[in-house]
């Protein structure tokens, strides 16, 4: 993690990609943010993909020559950054919402990043939310984290979607070797991309916040595939749900522990595995692909010789329930298979741990029911599915034994905002 800045007002060798569809009254404050960078990008380029009207045109036009104009048919937004990145000229990419707002030192800091870490792909930061017209009061910048390790980082990536693209700066030639954006993609093309770009290369995490996300109630995606606001989330579940249900089985096993592989993975180690692809497979709603896992790794344990966690499991366990998680039950049945696979441990300390650990977050999600906090549809039947299908003998003492301990993380820290503004 680093945050040294670049030292002279040479234009930066970046193109700035910014796609756009039916959104011109958002794109001049976002083109504004972006030749306002205290250093200079080579080339800010939209990408209009097949707007309805010729108002984003305009706009560009209106910036004299400052912005370039690519325009394709109506394809989608992974299309038109394909488009974008055929007809980049420079080596290093950043891609920017046409409703956001750059921060004025955002490509510098995040340039600087890469120059002082010559072996990462890509630098990232953080993002704010705000809603409506700009400027306005934003939010706190969202979670995101960092690590050495980039084994851990891309497992707790996998966890948890955390960088932003509009707070990312991406070297041509890492976009090259992983390949282009998947056109099936109408929502979720960033992370899946994110996904693909973390699993090769590392990534230098800076802890400033790059750009100021604009929340609105507009129609999202191309007009094949729209999406109104309050149906943005049961989106990015679909989505999410095919990156992952692909991941389940393009992956090594191996590739879920966090920890560099010495030698061949034995037992323990593939038992480590198995419980975190489960968990990161729970968080999306995947159920049979987790309930798979867990029935393997309970059947490794079949000798009954192994009843503790070590800290990755303990980890990858108390962040599937989170609130926030797309950890749903579709009926009651998935939650009875899934209970079961926990009993077929057969250690019943391990078993109880495991379903302790488990239960952990759920006490803040009835804590929300309580004090009638905005909660998902369905939630008051979900937190009574876990309850009765994954609680069992010991369960509750060991959910109180995690309670008192404050390990939540496995191989990563937090990406501080505070911290870096200290520096």
């Amino acid at each position: 993690m680093t945050t040294p800045k670049a030292a002279n007002d040479q234009p930066l060798p970046v193109t700035v990609l910014v796609p756009t569809y039916n959104r011109a009254d958002y794109l001049p404050e976002a083109l504004n943010s972006l030749l306002a960078q205290d250093r200079a990008p080579a080339e800010v380029v939209v990408v209009d993909d097949g707007s309805e009207t010729n108002a984003a045109e305009q706009v560009v036009r209106s910036f004299g020559g400052r912005v370039g104009y690519l325009r394709q048919e109506n394809m989608g937004k992974s299309a038109a950054l394909n488009l974008g990145l055929a007809n980049t000229r420079q080596p290093f990419v950043w891609v920017f919402d046409d409703d956001d707002i750059a921060e004025p030192d955002a490509l510098s800091s995040l340039y600087a990043a890469l120059e002082a870490n010559p072996d990462a792909g890509f630098a990232y930061g953080l993002c704010d939310k705000f809603t409506g017209a700009w400027p306005a009061p934003v939010s706190d910048a969202n979670t995101a984290y960092w690590s050495d390790n980039r084994r851990a980082l891309y497992v707790r990536l996998l966890e948890d979607f955390f960088m932003w693209q509009g707070a990312m700066l991406v070297r041509r030639c890492a976009y090259d070797a992983v390949g282009p954006f998947d056109v099936r993609m109408a929502r979720s093309q960033d992370y899946e991309m994110n996904l693909r770009l973390t699993r090769r290369f590392t990534g230098a995490g800076v802890p400033k916040v790059m750009f100021h996300q604009r929340h609105h109630d507009g129609v999202r995606g191309p007009k094949a595939a729209q999406v109104k606001a309050d149906a943005v989330e049961a989106a990015w579940r679909r989505y999410n749900q095919l990156i992952f249900s692909e991941i389940h089985v393009s992956h090594d096993l191996d590739e879920f522990h966090a920890d560099p592989a010495h030698g061949e993975a034995d037992d323990r180690r593939r038992i480590t595995a198995l419980i975190q692809r489960g968990c990161i497979m729970a968080r999306r709603g995947l159920w049979p692909q987790a309930t798979r896992d867990f029935d393997e790794a309970a059947a490794l344990c079949a000798g009954g010789t192994l009843s503790t966690l070590n800290a990755q499991e303990v980890a990858a366990l108390r962040r599937v329930f989170q609130p926030g998680a797309r950890s749903t039950f579709a009926d009651a049945a998935e939650a009875k298979a899934f209970g079961r696979a926990l009993g077929g441990f057969a250690d019943a300390e391990l078993t109880a741990r495991i379903r302790g650990n488990l239960l952990l977050p759920v006490s803040h999600r009835i804590k929300q029911r309580l004090r009638r906090q905005p909660a998902p549809r369905g939630e008051t039947r979900q937190i009574l599915m876990i309850l009765s299908h994954l609680a069992g003998p010991g369960a509750m003492m060991e959910y109180f034994k995690a309670r008192r301990e404050t390990l939540l993380m496995y191989g990563v820290q937090p990406l501080d905002v505070a911290a870096g503004a200290a520096a």
